[in-house]
């Protein structure tokens, strides 16, 4: 199995800060909005449904379309309707607004994000995107298998209830982090690395200490870890 990166918009130009808690202000980098195949599965399983530059700039963000979820899926051979499972790993907007596109799709979610969701703190009113009740929803609490060979991992700090995806491959356990993070926040530079600093916390969080365990958590759990806001993997075919 492998996970293949489908590029569907760019945030740009951003700051640093955004994403890597009281690390990097001042410093502008573009991040990447994408949805997710894996593939090898025996059904057609996505990891979020992202969200187009235009949503993005309603929220305030510099968005900037790149390509329609169809037209992405299109290029691997498959339509919105061909997508049995959707995993949300969190129900911010950029990772959950196009939802409705996936009409045959049961989406898995946690069951302390779907309750945060539909009664967030008013702190982060309009972040979330409530699933629509048509929708068929798979509702798990904790760490689940989906598939054979692909998991759920939950990863709260993020959100309440974020979760991660865990994989089985020839090259060993990928793990697609739930939390928006660049790969900086698993791999922090070296002069912070010199005073013992493991990783840093995602930037926006509800918890930052439990978001700080969880990037630890994945990278001892993951032999290749995956940073979902990473503009690296915008020209990456598959990984691993």
């Amino acid at each position: 199995m492998n996970f293949r990166p489908l590029l569907i918009a760019k945030e740009e130009p951003l700051d640093k800060g955004y994403m890597t808690y009281l690390v990097g202000h001042g410093t502008e980098i573009t991040l990447g909005v994408y949805i997710w195949l894996i593939e090898g599965t025996e059904k057609n399983v996505l990891i979020d449904t992202g969200a187009s530059g235009e949503f993005i700039r309603s929220t305030g963000f510099p968005g900037i379309d790149v390509q329609t979820q169809e037209e992405a899926l299109k290029k691997v051979g498959l339509t919105p309707e061909d997508i049995d499972y959707v995993i949300i790993t969190h129900l911010h907007g950029d990772h959950a607004a196009d939802a409705k596109k996936y009409k045959n799709a049961t989406f898995v979610v946690q069951k302390d994000e779907l309750e945060y969701a539909k009664n967030p703190h008013p702190m982060h009113t309009g972040w979330f995107a409530v699933p629509p009740k048509e929708m068929k929803l798979e509702v798990v609490d904790g760490d689940k298998e989906i598939v054979p060979g692909v998991k759920v991992i939950k990863t709260p700090g993020h959100t309440p209830g974020g979760q991660s995806v865990l994989i089985d491959t020839d090259k060993g356990k990928v793990c697609l982090s739930g939390m928006c993070t660049i790969l900086e926040n698993f791999y922090p530079p070296e002069p912070m690395k010199e005073m013992g600093i493991r990783a840093i916390a995602p930037a926006l969080h509800t918890d930052a200490l439990q978001a700080f365990d969880n990037v630890i958590k994945i990278l001892e759990m993951a032999d290749i870890v995956i940073a979902p806001h990473d503009i690296s993997y915008m020209d990456v075919e598959t990984i691993p």
